[in-house]
C-alpha cells in the first residue's frame, strides 16, 4: 500500500492539474463560487524556512569532544482551499559548513558521536551535503467538524512527534482524521505506514525505520538486533479528548503497532485560574504490553519482548504568575519492565522531560525535575531553567537498562528571544545543558561517554517568512 499510494498520488495529482489546465470543462470551478482551477494554485500561499545551527559537545577528559555547524533552507507551498480541500507541499536541504569525521570512533571507548551528527544523516554519517528532503506532500479536507489528511504530514502525539531539535523534524506518511464531536468531545485517529525520521533524508516502511539509531542491549546484554528484522504492517494511534470544563482536559489514547507492542494511556491535566496567577496540575500513565512476536519470532532480533511490559506514571504540579511560569514534576518507570518506544518516531514527553535526554530504554526509573521560565519585553525574550534527578537501575543491569545509563543529574539553561520590525520573523536560541554521572560507572568509559560529565552548547537561529 505505501508504494503504491507514493507512485500514484504524485501522478494523479499531475494528471487532475493538466487536465483541468488543458480542457475547456470548466473556466471557474463553479459559477457560484467564481474561483478558477488556476485561481487555487496561483492564489495559493509561499511560505519559507532557514536554520543555522551549531552544536558542541564537551566531555570529560580524555574522551573526544565534538562540534558541528549547519544550515538549511525549506520551502512550503498550500494551495487556496476549494471546498475544503487543499494540497501542501514542502522539502527541505541541509549543507554542512563545518563538522568532523563522524566515521571516526572515540580511540579509548570506540564509542562513536551521538548528538551532532544529528544536523545531518543518522542513517550514513559520510553525507552531509546537500541533503534533501521531500516532507509534507499532503490533500487534506476540512469539513464542518474536523479535518482528514492524506500523505505526507507531522504528527502530533505524545510519542509520535517531530521532536524538532536539530535540523529537519520527524515526518509521517499515512492518513489522519480530526473530529471534534461537539465543544467537549474530540477524536483523533492515525493509521501511519511510513516514516521519516529526524535527522535522515529518506522514508521508510514502519518495520524498517525501528533501528536506523542505536540499539543498546537485548534484555541479556547482547547487541540487540532487530534493525531490518521486524515485520510490521504499520501502526495506528486513537485519541480521545475529553473537556468537561474549561479548566479539566482528559485524553485516552492508544499507540498499536502491528506484531510489535501497544501502547495505552491516559492524561489528566488541570488548571485553576485566578485574577493575575494560575496552578495547574497534570497526571499521565502509560501502559505497555508486547503484540504479536514483538516484531520477530526470534527474541534476539525482536523489537519489544513479549514477556516485556511498562507501566509509567508522570505528575505535575505548576504555577503561573504575571511573566513567570514554574513546575515540580515527578515520574516513575516501575520495575516491571522497559519503557520501549523507537527513538526514530519521536521523543516522549513526560513531564519530567528536559532537552537532550530521555528515558527511552530503561525500566526502575526514578525521574525528578523541576523547571522556571520568565518573559521579559512583551514575551520577545524567554528565559527558562530545568534541573533534574533521574535514578537508574544498575548500568550492568541490562534487563532494565537498554543503554546503560547510570544515576544522573542534568541542567538545562535556554534563552529564546523573537526579533520585531526589520527582522521579524528570526528568532535566536542559546541552549546549554550539563549532565553529570550520580552512579556507579565501574571505571568504563562507555557508560561516560556522551551520556555524563559533559556539557554541550547549542546555537540557533531560525528565520521564517
Amino acid at each position: 500500500m505505501n508504494k503504491r499510494l507514493s507512485v500514484f498520488l504524485p501522478i494523479i495529482l499531475m494528471i487532475s492539474i493538466q487536465g483541468f489546465g488543458q480542457n475547456s470543462l470548466v473556466s471557474t470551478v463553479n459559477s457560484k463560487d467564481s474561483i478558477s482551477i488556476k485561481d487555487i494554485f496561483i492564489k495559493g500561499k509561499w511560505s519559507g524556512q532557514s536554520r543555522l545551527m551549531t552544536m558542541a559537545t564537551d566531555n570529560e577528559a580524555n574522551l573526544s569532544d565534538y562540534a558541528a555547524t549547519a544550515i538549511g533552507f525549506g520551502l512550503a507551498y498550500r494551495t487556496l482551499a476549494y471546498k475544503g480541500f487543499q494540497f501542501g507541499i514542502s522539502a527541505f536541504v541541509n549543507q554542512n559548513i563545518n563538522s568532523p569525521d563522524f566515521t571516526q570512533t572515540d580511540s579509548s571507548t570506540k564509542a562513536v558521536n551521538r548528538y551532532e551528527i544529528g544536523l545531518y544523516d543518522v542513517a550514513d554519517a559520510n553525507r552531509k551535503d546537500f541533503l534533501f528532503r521531500l516532507q509534507d506532500f499532503h490533500l487534506k479536507y476540512q469539513f464542518k467538524k474536523g479535518t482528514i489528511i492524506l500523505g505526507n504530514y507531522l504528527p502530533r502525539n505524545l510519542f509520535i512527534n517531530a521532536q524538532d531539535g536539530r535540523m529537519s523534524s520527524t515526518y509521517v506518511q499515512g492518513v489522519g482524521i480530526d473530529w471534534k464531536v461537539n465543544k467537549q468531545w474530540k477524536i483523533k485517529s492515525d493509521w501511519i505506514w511510513r516514516i521519516s525520521p529526524r535527522s535522515t533524508t529518506h522514508w521508510y516502511s514502519i518495520e524498517n525505520s525501528v533501528g536506523i539509531y542505536p540499539t543498546g542491549v537485548n534484555l541479556d546484554g547482547s547487541k540487540s538486533q532487530y534493525a531490518n528484522q521486524i515485520q510490521s504492517a504499520g501502526l495506528g494511534i486513537l485519541e480521545i479528548y475529553y473537556q468537561p470544563k474549561p479548566q479539566i482536559t482528559i485524553i485516552l489514547g492508544d499507540i498499536l503497532v502491528e506484531n510489535v507492542f501497544n501502547t495505552a494511556y491516559l492524561k489528566t491535566e488541570y488548571s485553576l485560574q485566578k485574577v493575575k496567577h494560575r496552578w495547574f496540575f497534570g497526571t499521565l500513565f502509560v501502559r505497555q504490553n508486547a503484540t504479536g512476536n514483538g516484531g520477530n519470532a526470534d527474541i534476539a532480533k525482536a523489537y519489544f519482548p513479549v514477556n516485556n511490559r511498562s507501566l509509567i506514571i508522570n505528575t505535575r504540579l505548576g504555577y503561573t504568575f504575571d511573566t513567570w511560569e514554574s513546575s515540580l514534576n515527578m515520574g516513575r518507570i516501575t520495575g516491571e519492565g522497559r519503557f520501549l518506544m523507537p527513538r526514530e518516531w519521536g521523543v516522549e514527553q513526560f513531564y519530567t522531560f528536559l532537552a537532550r535526554e530521555r528515558n527511552e530504554g530503561a525500566g526502575d526509573v526514578w525521574a525528578y525535575s523541576a523547571k522556571l521560565g520568565k518573559s521579559y519585553f512583551k514575551k520577545t525574550l524567554k528565559v527558562e531553567l530545568g534541573y533534574g534527578y533521574y535514578r537508574y537501575p544498575d548500568v550492568k543491569n541490562t534487563r532494565l537498562n537498554k543503554y546503560g545509563f547510570a544515576d544522573y543529574t542534568q541542567f538545562v539553561g535556554n534563552i529564546n528571544y523573537q526579533f520585531s520590525g526589520f527582522l521579524k520573523g528570526l528568532s535566536a536560541q542559546v541552549l546549554f545543558v550539563r549532565k553529570d554521572d550520580r552512579g556507579e560507572t565501574y571505571s568504563n568509559k562507555r557508560y561516560v561517554i556522551n551520556k555524563v560529565n559533559m556539557s554541550q552548547w547549542n546555537v540557533i537561529f531560525n528565520y521564517q517568512f
